[in-house]
């Protein structure tokens, strides 16, 4: 029986099930003898301990009563093999060290210390670190309400820091300076006037090579003692300020009675810098921006406010007005300044989700994309974790409400999260509200003069407050009117008054909200339109051609297939628009478009063109996006697409390597995906199979980037449109990959009937190759649910397919499931047999994909032999083999091998290592048929001392 104190008080029996102890009393009285362990307990402490030295009437009773409630839920079978035993005054819990985490904690701070003391400062690390690992939160988190519970959960807080700062000292010592100050910050923050804890952190953020960073820990220590005491740091503290000050990259500092030597080194953390430009043609709001940078800015050092919200209608100008306010406040944010447009109001854009904002921000922060993790409460803890100690601006642009950003938003002290929406978050806690309509007359009159010319304005006051009038006085269609006045100088003010007074419906529409922004977008979409310069014309149809698809954000590339034009000149096109505010474009040349310039490009392409026209104006994006994903899966060295009768008329982008493919495939997966998504959708015929050709040339990307869910949805989709149109070849790959996404995730039997009915259809079809990679799944599929003979069977029913049609890939696939499958059935030396074949062959060939799975399925066996050495080369071998192919998806597996073998070695805190990036990847890729084996080591190596748990995070 395991019992945990350091932390909420938990108790585990031998099959590691939590004994939940409902009352509060019973966890008192159980924690008071957890905290004599093996000492004798009187009564009379229990009293104390429970009541607060104002016991009741039944006080004696009552205990005898806890004792034996307690005694049935620790040993509900035989009362006589409990814990707890009765002493001549009172009772004594008998416990083993190692199985009360204080008692081991103890032990294990004993031993650093006497490690230290001899100057061994691995061993005193490795001592410290495992102590520090055992804490799971503030000790005896649920069992408080005494004086006597309070004092000693206050006391273990106590221990717990002296450890920390003692393993800080050893990290400082050993060079670990960013390891040292992650494990300060927060410890620093909670107790903000505890100098050896800042004088620590100080010096490990200098070692790390952060000096603005130390120099920013000393100024927020000064002001709290100042704050709090009237008082000026201590003088080692000022000394060590000062050293720093005048100090290069190379020092040696000392602390009272420490002597710590700190060398040159690089900056461990990234400050990132993610504000759009600021639009410095901003005018108005003066209000507004006053109070916004009060907030976020307060004078006297105060600290920012939590969250700011800046919210109204479509078109009045929030974005634009937090861009500003931010470049405006950006030097208040040393730790950096984060961006996110989460498309909540973009037309015919999926909006973003909480967990890819988090991903996003956290790659940003420094965080290796493949160890972000997949489940959204865990990446955002890293979040907060990450923020801990910073001072970062977070802007979140077009929310659509509380929910899409909930987990973003409990940012440490510091930081501030700034949002425009639509919608308002009166139920977040400390959230400022920021509210804006139209802008006032002057403000209006103001912005339209900065445009088109502060003369030409005031020549016709009454035309100005005419022209802002029929504008809603919102920024957006006052800011378009103002640019097509500057583009045509030999008009006055009461011309552009008297075009929109011919849209007498607009006009009325314009007082209505969403409609005015529409109104004003159409008088610059018809100058445009009608613009002497062809590029004016050709400009207004990339509108309109923008109007057609839906994906966040085109190239130049895809203009040009859209328009069927020459590349330089759809750019110069979106040129045009761009400086006429009718898109944006960011410094990597991706233009987007404002979500109600959108809606009204869509608007317009439905007027001005027939049903015809812009499905074939679809039609050529798609085909470039279908070419150009065809030619990127080949270069990097993906299996080829799955076939699809599709006839393609445009040329794909200008890839060449395979460094160009990559970058390509992962900046363009949220298009491509949505454009697939799109045109499935259609009911044109050639469209819905441009879409699911599309979404069939992303499988093996996605399904190598452990993208499972986007995988299953996007093949849903494939297998409509394949049953839709009669294609049984399209409706047979999409059962095969949508299996292969179920399984994926662990739904085995959902996964194995999509793969009966992709053998039925690829039979029906005559087609060997897709019949022997049906039987290869079905193999795959019966291993992994145990049925070892029968996937035999139908991996031998693909090996005689494949070695037909001379396919050597679904030969080696098919060795590989035999190999395993043997060896499940503890038929060893076949197995080797047959898997050292596959082996041999995979290498002949060059099958890098294959030659992963054998290596992989080799280690297994290896480690049922009793040879954990030669499983760990393998396992070795084929991680290699799995980086240099991109198989992400089967990182975990090799990690999870390398833990066992490295265990089994004797290596326990390699094999921990190893574990925590088997999690890490794990989460990361989706995989989660992994769950169980990874539970299973880390049990076995928590059994050795190891605290898995703290280091994974799980």
């Amino acid at each position: 029986m395991t019992f945990l104190i350091l932390g909420s008080l938990t108790v585990r029996n031998a099959k590691h099930e939590t004994i939940h102890i409902q009352r509060l009393k019973h966890r008192q009285l159980l924690a008071t003898l957890l905290l004599r362990a093996n000492t004798p307990t009187s009564i009379e402490h229990l009293m104390e301990s429970l009541w607060d030295g104002t016991p009741p009437p039944s006080a004696e009773r009552n205990i005898n009563t806890y004792v034996h409630t307690l005694r049935k839920l620790l040993s509900p079978d035989d009362l006589r093999s409990t814990p707890i035993e009765t002493q001549a005054d009172g009772y004594l819990i008998a416990i083993e060290p190692e199985d009360l985490d204080l008692l081991t904690f103890q032990t294990r701070v004993r031993q650093g210390r006497q490690a230290s003391r001899v100057r061994d400062l691995d061993t005193a690390y490795h001592y410290f670190e495992q102590a520090l690992g055992l804490w799971r939160g503030e000790a005896l988190l649920n069992s408080r309400g005494s004086q006597s519970l309070d004092d000693a959960a206050a006391h273990l807080s106590a221990e717990h820091l002296a450890s920390l700062e003692e393993l800080s000292e050893i990290r400082l010592s050993l060079g670990r300076y960013a390891e040292a100050a992650s494990g300060l910050r927060a410890a620093a923050l909670a107790n903000p006037t505890h100098e050896r804890l800042w004088a620590q952190l100080m010096l490990s953020l200098y070692g790390a090579g952060d000096r603005a960073a130390a120099l920013r820990a000393y100024q927020r220590f000064r002001k709290v003692v100042a704050e709090e005491t009237g008082l000026e740091p201590c003088q080692p503290i000022q000394d060590l300020h000062q050293r720093i000050l005048a100090s290069g990259s190379v020092f040696d500092l000392r602390l009272p009675a420490k002597s710590i030597h700190l060398v040159e080194a690089a900056p461990y953390d990234p400050v990132p810098r993610q504000l759009p430009r600021d639009p410095a043609d901003f005018v108005g709001r003066g209000e507004e921006l006053v109070q916004l940078r009060s907030l976020l800015s307060p004078p006297n050092g105060r600290l920012p406010h939590h969250v700011v919200a800046i919210t109204g209608p479509p078109g009045s100008g929030k974005s634009t007005l937090a861009v500003r306010t931010a470049h405006l406040v950006r030097d208040r944010f040393p730790g950096g300044q984060l961006y996110a447009n989460l498309h909540g109001a973009t037309p015919g854009i999926r909006r973003l989700e909480p967990l890819e904002v988090l991903g996003r921000f956290l790659r940003a922060l420094g965080v290796a994309p493949h160890t972000v993790p997949s489940d959204v409460d865990e990446a955002a803890a890293l979040w907060r974790s990450l923020l801990d100690g910073r001072d970062v601006l977070v802007v979140l642009d077009d929310v659509v409400d509380l929910a899409q950003v909930r987990p973003l938003l409990s940012v440490p002290k510091g930081s501030t999260i700034l949002l425009t929406s639509r919608q308002t978050f009166a139920l977040v806690d400390n959230c400022v509200h920021v509210r804006i309509s139209r802008m006032s007359q002057t403000e209006a009159a103001t912005m339209l003069a900065r445009l088109a010319g502060a003369e030409r304005v005031a020549r016709d006051v009454r035309a100005t407050t005419r022209l802002v009038g029929l504008c809603g006085n919102l920024p957006l269609a006052v800011g378009i009117a103002g640019a097509r006045l500057a583009n045509r100088p030999q008009w006055e003010v009461a011309d552009l008054v008297e075009r929109l007074e011919d849209e007498r419906r607009r006009l009325h529409e314009l007082e209505a909200g969403d409609l005015a922004v529409s109104s004003s977008l159409a008088v610059s979409y018809d100058l445009f339109l009608g613009g002497a310069h062809p590029l004016d014309r050709t400009a207004a149809h990339a509108l309109c051609a923008l109007g057609v698809l839906q994906v966040p954000d085109v190239t130049s590339h895809i203009i040009g297939a859209l328009l069927d034009v020459p590349v330089d000149m759809a750019e110069r096109a979106m040129e045009r628009l761009v400086d006429g505010h009718l898109a944006e474009v960011d410094e990597t040349g991706r233009y987007r478009l404002h979500d109600l310039v959108r809606l009204f490009a869509g608007e317009q392409a439905v007027r001005q063109q027939t049903r015809a026209a812009r499905s074939a104006t679809l039609d050529r994006a798609l085909s470039s996006y279908v070419a150009t994903t065809r030619l990127a899966v080949k270069l990097s060295g993906y299996r080829r697409p799955a076939p699809t009768e599709v006839d393609l008329s445009a040329d794909p982008a200008p890839l060449t390597s395979e460094d160009e493919a990559c970058e390509w495939l992962e900046q363009e997966l949220a298009n491509l995906l949505s454009a697939a998504s799109q045109a499935m959708a259609a009911p044109e015929e050639r469209t819905a199979r441009l879409g699911a050709a599309l979404a069939l040339s992303l499988f093996w990307h996605l399904q190598r980037s452990g993208l499972p869910s986007r995988l299953l949805a996007i093949n849903r989709q494939v297998l409509g449109v394949g049953q839709r149109l009669g294609d049984r070849n399209i409706q047979a790959y999409a059962h095969g990959y949508m299996s292969m996404a179920l399984s994926m995730t662990g739904h085995r039997e959902e996964a194995l009937a999509h793969v009966q009915e992709e053998l039925a259809l690829f039979r029906e079809l005559s087609d060997p190759h897709g019949e022997q990679i049906a039987l290869g799944s079905l193999g795959e599929i019966h291993l992994l649910l145990g049925r070892y003979e029968e996937a035999i069977g139908y991996a031998e029913a693909q090996r005689r397919v494949a070695k037909t049609i001379g396919y050597r890939p679904g030969e080696h696939y098919a060795a590989t499931t035999i190999g395993a499958a043997r060896h499940k059935l503890r038929q060893f030396d076949q197995a080797l047999k047959v898997l050292g074949d596959a082996l041999t062959q995979t290498r002949e060939d060059g099958n890098l994909y294959q030659e992963t799975a054998v290596h992989e399925k080799l280690g297994d066996i290896h480690l049922d032999l009793g040879d954990p050495a030669s499983a760990r080369i393998c396992y070795e071998t084929a991680l290699t083999c799995a980086h240099v192919a991109k198989l992400s998806i089967a990182e975990p597996y090799m990690l999870l091998g390398l833990a066992r073998s490295s265990r089994l070695l004797g290596e326990f805190d390699q094999a921990a290592v190893y574990l925590a990036r088997s999690v890490a990847t794990a989460r990361a890729t989706g995989t989660e048929e992994l769950k169980n084996g990874l539970a299973e080591e880390e049990a076995v190596l928590a059994a050795h001392g190891r605290p898995i748990t703290a280091l994974t995070g799980s």
